[in-house]
């Protein structure tokens, strides 16, 4: 029998009457009989190849094949937006079959979800955060029974979960689920499928399987234009959305606004920092234009539905060659060929998008790792617990057997409970832990600030004097604008002007005025990969012309090499004495150059500065032995008390002091690439022109 043929006959009409399909994709056809045998299925296919549908109809089948009253199967995204974007979708494929489809999350009303916890819909579809929520808040008014006949768990878009914290808490929400309902997940390509459905089946009894059809190569049209200078940038950029649809994806918010400020009317914004209904406005008027272009972060990057697009356009260079290869499977859904164009800002940008295109020709996608060590998301799971119990034994907490734990020792989630006790979030009673004193001070009222693993960015709401919301601003820029006469500032494609500033609220109230300055929002530093920085290094001290430059950018390659040769090709490490200070060029990473920098601080009191590809001596400073020394000691680099205080994670100030250090040097330092870097050779050099 076909997968078609498998399937319950109200499922069939369906598909044939209701979708109008005459076929299924390969990766249905597939996932059909893999997530009817009850395994746990990882389900792999590119942007736009039916992913969602080949978790939805056998989870529709599972569901009219043994029909039954409650909620039978939950439907996880990383997004809201996503979520919101996904609903008509899922509600018309509920509905074809006669059942219901419901939205959770924090942009819900009360009446509709107390609504739905009288009468469950069939199929739930949240965030993690709202999970949590419900697991939490929910189980303590008496819901428990909620999941009691939950059968399927879908994650769609996991690939962004996975080496996140976020990745960590879910993890640790489908353990506390209870049972052992099947776990489907929806990816893009990754580089080490069978560790991202191990992380999937967590403590699962089902048998596990991959759905993958394999990537048929397709069409795609590549451009690579090198333009240095922000005017330039912004022209090449218009003449490449002056037809058709267009998405154009920046590194940053600031850039965003800036960038269709210069591209007029017929472009759309859409970044972190508007407001909903402002995404929602953007992703509207771009679906009804018949020319136009979108500018976005990364918030457009998971598969938010606007519609067929013509090209895909990339501002710099993405981070990662998994990024790249979700933006570029944007376009293409017509037949064609996919189309991305690349306009690079500078030298180092030009080199990235050259490193990223050739890791990606080799067919090379990096791989996700998993947390196996999350301190501050076992802090925040051992709170959730006792709140969702009114108290738990402290050793079941101690035994919390969730994968991102599986490498915490007993000492030190014990050292991490008796902290959460000193802290007065927690009390001692009789072998069990209850809520302390200080715990609705500090994690607020309700305990809302339990519920997400989202750090809580220090930012302002503004809004308009109409009441109508605009967006966010950081904290430090919005208190700037006070000391200003007259403020003004760009938001949304906007200009506004301030009218009042509330602290006590967090509120920034504005009319829009005719000019104003770009506002700064602080982020992550992007902290880009070894292999990623060792490619950028093999595009200079390469031979070979690349097959995606044009003449002009491929004369610019050869002028970047030839500059670069006698730097490059003395050894894997340069050190390069300058007019001014010394620089050492490691093409390492951000992880392994701020180790580095932290050792020569230990050693020798010297702070150089650093990036992902070398560091950055203010004196001239070459005493590399030293520093070699002590990278091949067996002796371990005690080099955490020197990392900056930053808040990296919203509940690491829930850790002891000791495992605070630890959680930040594990996001920060990579150690062992520091040691590997004792093994291969450095020279000194005199500096070349670049």
């Amino acid at each position: 029998m076909s997968a078609f043929q498998q399937l319950h006959p109200e499922l069939q009409r369906a598909l044939v009457q209701g979708a109008g399909w005459r076929e299924l994709r390969p990766i249905q056809e597939l996932s059909i009989p893999a997530v009817g045998s009850g395994a746990n299925c990882l389900i792999l296919a590119p942007t736009a190849g039916g992913k969602t549908e080949a978790a939805l109809i056998p989870t529709l089948q599972a569901l009219l094949t043994r029909r039954k009253p409650g909620l039978r199967a939950l439907y996880l995204c990383p997004l809201k937006a996503l979520l919101n974007n996904q609903l008509p979708r899922l509600e018309r494929w509920t509905g074809w079959v006669g059942m219901r489809a419901f939205l959770w999350h924090g942009d819900v009303g009360a009446t509709a979800r107390g609504q739905f916890l009288r009468d469950p819909s069939e199929i739930l579809m949240t965030t993690p955060e709202s999970l949590e929520v419900l697991l939490s808040a929910a189980g303590a008014r008496g819901r428990g029974d909620l999941w009691s006949s939950l059968e399927l768990v879908i994650v769609d878009e996991i690939h962004a979960f996975v080496g996140e914290e976020r990745g960590d808490h879910l993890a640790c929400l489908l353990e506390r689920l209870g049972g052992d309902p099947q776990r489907i997940g929806l990816s893009a390509t990754v580089g080490n499928p069978e560790t991202l459905l191990q992380w999937l089946c967590g403590s699962s009894k089902r048998p596990a399987q991959l759905v993958d059809p394999g990537r048929k190569p397709g069409k795609k049209r590549i451009e690579v234009h090198a333009w240095a200078e922000e005017a330039h940038q912004a022209l090449m950029i218009s003449r490449l959305t002056a037809s058709g649809k267009s998405l154009v994806f920046v590194d940053s918010r600031r850039k965003a606004e800036s960038l269709a400020a210069s591209l007029g009317p017929s472009c759309f914004l859409h970044h972190a920092s508007l407001s909903a209904e402002a995404r929602e406005r953007t992703e509207k008027a771009f679906a009804c234009s018949p020319q136009a272009s979108i500018v976005c972060t990364s918030t457009m990057e998971l598969g938010l539905d606007v519609g067929d697009l013509d090209r895909v356009v990339q501002l710099g260079a993405p981070s990662t060659v998994s990024s790249l290869m979700q933006r570029l499977g944007r376009s293409g859904r017509r037949g064609g060929p996919a189309h991305m164009a690349f306009v690079t800002d500078d030298h180092w940008s030009f080199l990235q998008t050259c490193a990223l295109l050739t890791l990606a020709l080799r067919g090379y996608v990096e791989p996700l790792l998993p947390g196996r060590r999350s301190l501050a998301i076992f802090a925040q799971q051992s709170l959730a617990r006792v709140l969702a119990a009114g108290g738990a034994a402290e050793a079941e907490l101690l035994r919390q057997a969730a994968f991102p734990f599986s490498e915490i020792t007993a000492g030190e989630r014990r050292a991490i409970l008796d902290h959460l006790c000193q802290a007065g979030l927690l009390a001692r009673a009789d072998g069990r832990l209850v809520w302390g004193e200080e715990s609705e001070r500090k994690l607020g009222a309700n305990f809302v600030e339990l519920y997400s693993v989202f750090a809580s960015s220090h930012t302002y709401a503004v809004v308009s004097t109409s009441g109508r919301p605009v967006g966010q601003l950081d904290a430090w820029f919005a208190w700037s604008l006070r000391a200003q006469t007259n403020a003004s500032f760009a938001l949304g494609g906007t200009h506004w002007c301030l009218v009042e500033i509330d602290p006590a609220r967090g509120v920034v109230t504005v009319e829009e005025a005719g000019a104003g300055a770009l506002p700064q929002w602080h982020g992550p530093p992007r902290l880009l990969s070894e292999t990623l920085c060792q490619a950028m290094r093999e595009v200079l001290t390469g031979g070979e012309p690349l097959p995606f430059l044009a003449p002009a950018e491929a004369r610019l390659l050869e002028q970047l090499r030839e500059g670069w040769a006698v730097r490059l090709e003395q050894a894997p490490v340069n050190m390069e004495l300058r007019a001014q200070g010394s620089r050492c060029y490691t093409f390492a990473g951000g992880r392994i150059n701020q180790t580095l920098a932290l050792l020569w601080e230990q050693v020798h009191g010297v702070k150089p500065s650093f990036n992902n590809l070398y560091l950055n001596f203010a004196d001239d400073f070459v005493d590399l032995e030293s520093i070699m020394a002590a990278l091949r000691s067996p002796e371990p680099l005690q080099l955490s008390a020197l990392l900056p205080e930053l808040q990296l994670g919203k509940f690491q100030r829930f850790l002891p002091p000791g495992l605070e250090r630890a959680y930040r040097a594990q996001r920060l330092l990579d150690v062992e690439g520091a040691r590997r870097l004792a093994a291969v050779a450095w020279s000194v050099v005199e500096p070349a022109a670049f």
